[in-house]
């Protein structure tokens, strides 16, 4: 059985300073465990913290003969003080500075090391070296992209499925380091496995927010004190931190939040911006404007440097999921597509030569946009799914996450997180929701869309933390466990919603089409239309069907897959023709040809209608005239039940995910005490091919297993699955043939079964 919560021990060896000759015998080190020599210089150095003026430099060596060059970096050792009533962390000096050298070990045997100095250009002997033996242990290693490129997985070949939230950071009077090792202790509680931490924020965990630029003294190295104890403590805890490098708002002027942010409950003062930044010329810094730093020389090599020193410092952590070099790339000061992604991969770039484990990189995007991500040298999408209230209108929370996530998977063939959401991007939701429903309704969306991971909520300070809100992760943790996520090759897919009952269902419209003339299509695209949009978004198609004589680069079929739930009728609305030559619209269903229109020049506002029948359908749409012809849109007529299923199948594997959730629910009519009427309906599968499954049904609210069945599916008879009343969710897990993993163990969080779905 595969399980994603291992609590791991941190080995740490700190040896002496040898002579450069002698061999450092030492204990036993555990495959993929930290091992750390520490040593003084006997030098005068000017800023130890500039590879210019000491660049000491690590050499290991392994038992296959493989070699490895590690970054040494320079340290002032801190103690905590404060034993009793404490609300924040009393740091004092605990010693002389020293340099250390962190190192993971990944091949079991005897390594070597040596460690050498460069000191203000000159090159010095052998500072020390020495041997170490490596056995086995149970660290899995560091998490990398599995090699369907769409989820994680450790080294040794475990998936890695993310559940988890922000703990950004706290401050003094919020508790300091005490308060997040609380957060990290419910989280872990409720089966977390995943935190996403700033450190580059001036209140809590900031190397350079002290001037001068490129000095990390002072509250740099308590900063740095606290991020050793944050790794640390998750690490024994089972939980991987994505950990922020650059802050945006340091290369930003802030004009401050357009609401009135409440004085309750208490939080950190965010007022900071370039004005504070030591980079800016005022404190000695190099730019007189934040905008300058995309082509600054200077300002590159001191971020440049201090990334070196956060990876020679942590890059060790197999629990460092993930650097995310930035965390709002497109809301710096004078960003440019041009100049932000260039400005950005060379800081990956640099990042990368000195990661020898190369932990997965990320960069933040406020909005996913094609022509950024695509310029990327990343791992991963980040997606942010933010509702703009209270100043907005509420919106469909489960629909905006469904949206988001199709998009940024279909950008790029990568995985794609959904790292920040909230119903409020300026203060928590606390007066709309709560009970946290757009939670639980958000990370089930994101699993259930495709994401490598579950949705992680923003407000954990102010919202989940004193709400305690944190038991919205048992479900997806419960749920989650025990898939194959990095060998299985899920695909969204359609599942039919059908009732005996006499039910209403709504009309599905597409028509956010790009309507720039001369777009193209990615090619051989099939847009598989859900009841919450299609997939990939039709966003990423152009209105334009081309014709073959004119624009004729550009001409292709459109290919949409449907899947009504019952007998309807297509509806596909012609905009515009070409007013310099006609076209022919050719409609094809199921391969079949339906129509095939000649369109004069002018042609304007024409709707066609096709009756269609409940299932599976295939609709291409494609243009054998001379010029084009502009969609306005494509609607089915009777498509959105009551019910929602979002889907994920394997289908040459017989596996399936299905989310049901009854629309209903909500967080306003939760907040607004609205009753729901639960609603029966069967599930119909055509796409799974015949054999048995094993279905699970399973309480999304709570994560208890509420049933089990065998169901056969035949040629001739699909697999249909009679769904108990669903009055807010449903999910359900589909297995063919005992494709389940393993279940015998115990599971991390263990639930109390309930004998109805909710």
């Amino acid at each position: 059985m595969r399980r994603f919560l291992f609590p791991l021990l941190l080995i740490s060896l700190v040896l002496p300073l040898l002579p450069r000759t002698q061999a450092q015998e030492s204990d036993d080190i555990g495959l993929y465990e930290l091992f750390e020599i520490s040593f003084t210089l006997d030098a005068d150095i000017d800023n130890p913290y500039d590879p210019g003026d000491a660049n000491v430099m690590a050499t290991f060596t392994s038992p296959t003969s493989q070699r490895y060059e590690v970054p040494a970096f320079y340290m002032q050792p801190y103690e905590q003080t404060c034993e009793s009533d404490c609300e924040a962390e009393v740091l004092e000096i605990a010693g002389e500075g020293e340099w250390r050298v962190r190192f993971t070990p990944t091949e079991v045997g005897r390594w070597r090391y040596s460690v050498f100095a460069e000191i203000n250009g000159a090159a010095r002997d052998g500072v020390t070296e020495g041997r170490f033996s490596v056995v086995e242990s149970d660290n899995r290693g560091f998490v990398r992209v599995a090699g369907n490129n769409r989820y994680f997985a450790y080294d040794d070949g475990t998936p890695f499925f993310p559940v988890g939230q922000n703990l950004a950071w706290s401050w003094e009077e919020g508790g300091g380091i005490f308060t997040y090792i609380e957060w990290l202790d419910r989280l872990q509680a409720v089966g977390g496995n995943y935190a996403r931490l700033y450190i580059d924020v001036p209140w809590f965990i900031g190397l350079e927010w002290e001037a001068p630029a490129g000095q990390y003294g002072g509250f740099g190295q308590e900063s740095a004190w606290r991020l050793d104890r944050i790794l640390e403590e998750a690490e024994a805890r089972g939980i991987y931190v994505q950990l922020v490098l650059i802050w945006h708002r340091a290369f930003q002027t802030y004009p401050g939040p357009p609401v009135v942010i409440p004085r309750d409950p208490p939080r950190p003062d965010q007022a900071v911006d370039f004005a504070s930044n030591p980079y800016n010329s005022r404190f000695s810094g190099s730019l007189n404007g934040p905008a300058g730093v995309y082509r600054d020389r200077v300002s590159q090599e001191l971020l440049e440097r201090r990334l070196r020193y956060i990876v020679a410092r942590w890059g060790y952590s197999t629990h460092v999921f993930a650097w995310e070099i930035m965390d709002r790339l497109d809301e710096m000061a004078g960003f440019t597509t041009t100049d932000g992604v260039e400005w950005v991969n060379s800081l990956i770039e640099s990042l990368r030569e000195d990661d020898i484990n190369n932990h997965l990189v990320t960069v933040g995007l406020s909005e996913n946009n094609v022509v950024i991500e695509q310029g990327m040298n990343i791992d991963f999408t980040q997606s942010f799914v933010y509702q703009d209230r209270p100043i907005g209108a509420a919106e469909e929370q489960v629909e905006e996450t469904f949206e988001d996530v199709v998009f940024a998977s279909a950008i790029a063939e990568r995985p794609v997180l959904v790292t920040e959401f909230s119903l409020n991007p300026w203060f928590e939701p606390t007066g709309d929701d709560e009970s946290g429903v757009h939670i639980r309704n958000t990370q089930w969306a994101a699993v259930m869309s495709g994401a490598a991971g579950s949705a992680m909520p923003w407000w954990w300070d102010t919202y989940i933390d004193p709400l305690d809100l944190y038991g919205q992760h048992i479900p997806i943790a419960l749920f989650t466990r025990d898939i194959a996520w990095d060998e299985v090759d899920f695909q969204l897919f359609e599942p039919g919603l059908v009732s005996d009952a006499a039910v209403e269902y709504l009309p599905l419209r597409l028509e956010d089409f790009n309507r720039q003339f001369r777009s193209a299509t990615l090619p051989d695209t099939i847009f598989h239309v859900t009841a919450d949009g299609s997939a990939p978004p039709v966003s990423l198609t152009t209105s334009y069907l081309y014709g073959r004589q004119f624009n004729s680069e550009h001409s292709q079929p459109q290919t949409f897959v449907i899947s009504p739930p019952v007998d309807t009728e297509l509806i596909v609305a012609i905009e515009n023709v070409s007013t310099a030559a006609p076209a022919q619209l050719l409609v094809e269903i199921d391969g079949e040809p339906r129509t095939r229109l000649d369109l004069a020049t002018g042609t304007r506002d024409l709707i066609l209608n096709f009756p269609i029948s409940a299932g599976n359908h295939t609709i291409v749409l494609d243009n054998l005239g001379e010029d084009w012809l502009q969609l306005a849109y494509l609607e089915v007529t009777d498509y959105v039940a009551p019910l929602r299923a979002l889907a994920l199948a394997d289908i040459d594997m017989g596996v399936a995910l299905v989310w049901i959730h009854n629309r209903e629910y909500t967080w306003q009519t939760v907040q607004a005490g609205e009753a729901i009427t639960p609603l029966n309906f069967s599930l119909n599968l055509p796409q799974l091919p015949p054999g048995d499954y094993r279905v699970e049904f399973w309480d999304p609210m709570t994560g208890n297993v509420i049933g089990e069945e065998l169901v056969s599916a035949t040629a001739e008879v699909p697999l249909r699955i009679d769904l108990l009343p669903v009055e807010k969710q449903l999910a359900l897990r589909i297995f063919r043939d005992g494709e389940i993993g393993d279940t015998s163990s115990e599971p991390v969080i263990q639930p109390t079964r309930t004998p109805v779905a909710q």
